[in-house]
């Protein structure tokens, strides 16, 4: 578990949002849009169980992240309702706290999701031979360079897109893969009735384009936003209008 005086913010408590990372990443995930959090709010930032300086979670499954996601959570004085900031798998983390009444919140933020998982991840799970073909393509300079050759198409920028598995635990990257190959059908999130929002880069990757539009068909009144001149990261991609889109300014 990870130590409250540790938990990554933006502001001063009480925390007025709560900002999940996705896969590969951690708390940096939102670095690029500080500068922009008016003064009125703060963001709790926590690396997920196995990121960061968080211990791996006892169990790698997604009813054991969540818990213990939220069990940290608890440590911090949070401003409930709370407004929810869902990065990729960080998305479906906050969707859980939510239809498990774990957290108070008030609206969610979805940013480009990932609630299918692509097919060419699933390659990397075919036994030893897809853990040697996962470790070939994030844990070494050549293929993380290969790999942002191969998703150029989906970046408005120059913007390393594996950055993050730079200095990632592969270990814990690995398992959360496999976790979400198991991620629950979008409809297990269709009784949520807090404000949404559906937001995802210009140049995404097609299985966020995929996940959004599920998403979005089991939410009438869920409002879906589409950034210009961003892919997959927008929040790295268009950092001011990010901000604008999250607190509403």
């Amino acid at each position: 578990m990870q130590r409250k005086d540790t938990i990554p913010n933006i502001g001063k408590e009480p925390f007025t949002h709560l900002a999940l990372h996705g896969w590969g990443s951690d708390h940096r995930t939102f670095d690029p849009i500080s500068s922009f959090v008016p003064s009125k709010f703060s963001v709790l930032c926590p690396d997920l169980p196995g990121y960061g300086s968080t211990q791996s979670p006892k169990e790698w499954t997604l009813d054991c992240v969540t818990e213990e996601t939220v069990s940290m959570i608890k440590t911090e004085r949070i401003q409930e309702p709370i407004v929810i900031i869902g990065n990729c798998l960080g998305a479906v983390l906050g969707l859980e706290m939510v239809v498990k009444n774990m957290i108070k919140a008030k609206k969610i933020i979805i940013i480009d999701p990932v609630i299918f998982f692509p097919m060419y991840l699933k390659i990397f799970l075919l036994g030893k031979l897809g853990k040697t073909a996962y470790l070939g393509t994030l844990d070494t300079k050549i293929g993380r360079f290969l790999s942002n050759l191969a998703v150029s198409r989906n970046k408005s920028s120059d913007i390393d897109y594996t950055e993050s598995f730079k200095d990632v635990n592969h270990d814990s990257a690995y398992k959360y893969l496999n976790m979400m190959a198991k991620i629950p059908d979008p409809s297990r999130y269709k009784e949520v009735n807090i404000d949404v929002d559906i937001i995802y880069g210009q140049k995404t990757l097609g299985a966020v384009r995929k996940s959004s539009k599920a998403l979005r068909e089991i939410w009438n009144h869920a409002n879906e936003i589409q950034v210009p001149n961003a892919g997959h990261l927008p929040l790295a991609e268009q950092s001011e209008v990010m901000a604008n889109l999250i607190f509403d300014t």
